[in-house]
């Protein structure tokens, strides 16, 4: 049709092949112009924001309000509600959340890495693996799961004399699940595979070792009684452990953006791979 118009000048020819034009377009959305693609990475700056708020916030807050504990003269019970909400060593409140979100997010970009990888015919499991343990750790940050573990650890006799006993059977696990990762890895494109190995490493030396150390400092409630206040040296050591988590988690999310593209279309948000950053090695894209 438009080699049609091309070749014919007369009025008639020129208004058919419009008429036959708007036709064939009604029913389809026209793109004249190519997507407008931008990175999704650029979120990272604004959460690194946030997390660096989170971490100020949330020992300055315990710390003052355990030096007022038992004034009469204070409203105690709303300054402990206040505290807990921010409260790095607490559950359920805004840390956890937002760790808890930052996981869910990598989990959703690798699995939507692994659905347009595999849209192309290539491989998908070295990208589908990760987001599954993204998506339990996510899960994890909500429910606690892993301090399950201490009762296996207590059934086993292996709870090696450490306050937080869940230590133990977390380092088989991770020592297991983390060789298994690294094995899937090879099926990733060098720099992503580099880029999330350093992340869960920053989050495992948050989650096992700093962790490790700051159970040794705990404080523990005595038979019937309530929570002591806890060190300083405690508290400050506590927030270095959930940054390191933190960290590691939005390093994790960095690296998974940074291999993915958005563009706004008439149709709605597009989502893609970067194609100038890969997300597969070629010999898992050519052995698909």
């Amino acid at each position: 049709m438009a080699a049609r118009s091309r070749t014919s000048s007369t009025p008639e020819a020129v208004d058919t092949a419009a008429r036959e034009a708007g036709r064939e377009g009604a029913g389809s959305v026209v793109q004249t112009h190519p997507p407008r693609w931008r990175e999704p990475a650029r979120l990272v700056r604004p959460l690194a924001v946030v997390l660096a708020v989170l971490l100020v916030v949330g020992p300055v807050v315990r710390l003052a309000v355990d030096a007022v504990t038992g004034d009469p003269s204070l409203p105690q019970a709303w300054l402990t509600e206040a505290a807990r909400l921010v409260d790095l060593d607490a559950e359920g409140n805004l840390p956890t959340y937002f760790s808890s979100a930052l996981l869910a997010a990598t989990a959703a970009g690798l699995a939507a890495a692994a659905v347009l990888a595999r849209a192309r015919g290539w491989r998908a499991w070295p990208l589908a693996a990760p987001a599954a343990v993204a998506a339990l750790l996510s899960v994890d940050e909500l429910a606690s799961l892993h301090e399950q573990m201490a009762l296996l650890a207590d059934l086993l006799g292996v709870d090696a004399g450490l306050r937080f006993s869940w230590v133990v059977p977390g380092v088989v696990v991770a020592a297991v699940v983390g060789t298994g990762l690294l094995l899937v890895a090879r099926g990733m494109a060098p720099r992503l595979r580099w880029r999330l190995v350093v992340a869960g490493a920053v989050y495992l030396l948050g989650a096992l070792v700093v962790e490790t150390v700051t159970g040794g400092m705990f404080r523990p409630a005595p038979p019937g009684g309530l929570e002591p206040v806890q060190s300083t040296a405690y508290v400050l050591l506590n927030a270095v452990e959930e940054g390191l988590e933190m960290v590691g988690a939005l390093l994790a999310l960095r690296a998974v953006l940074l291999a993915l593209r958005v563009a706004a279309t008439p149709g709605g948000v597009v989502v893609d791979l970067d194609p100038d950053r890969p997300v597969l090695s070629q010999r898992a894209r050519a052995a698909a």
